[in-house]
């Protein structure tokens, strides 16, 4: 804890919000690019995740920040599940239409020296 220079006001440092603040912001930036990609079609980039330290329950003052994040993640979560389930029910067509065309899964080459 410090006094300001000032002097008028007494500020309490709490090292479990200001992590969880950090780990609250690494989570919403992986969100944000969710989002993003869903909305733009583009592929989904998210930094690699590491699990971190334990920092004690989430500090009351950031509980509905941590709520309203994790309403979005189930969102796109949501949101990514239906594109997979499309992505599936496109697959199987395709295949089927391979299937009924008698077409056989065997590779092919071009002679491109010829």
């Amino acid at each position: 804890m410090f006094v300001d220079r000032g002097g008028l006001t007494l500020v309490v440092i709490d090292p479990a919000h200001d992590a969880w603040q950090v780990t609250l912001d690494r989570i919403e930036l992986d969100v944000i690019r969710a989002e993003l990609a869903l909305a733009h079609g583009t592929d989904l980039r998210v930094d690699q995740w590491d699990v971190p330290s334990p920092q004690g329950p989430v500090p009351t003052a950031l509980q509905a920040r941590a709520h309203e994040i994790l309403a979005r993640q189930e969102a796109v979560l949501e949101q990514l599940a239906d594109r997979l389930g499309d992505t599936s029910r496109q697959q199987a067509v395709v295949d089927r239409v391979d299937r009924a065309s008698g077409r056989r899964h065997v590779p092919a080459y071009v002679d491109v020296s010829a």
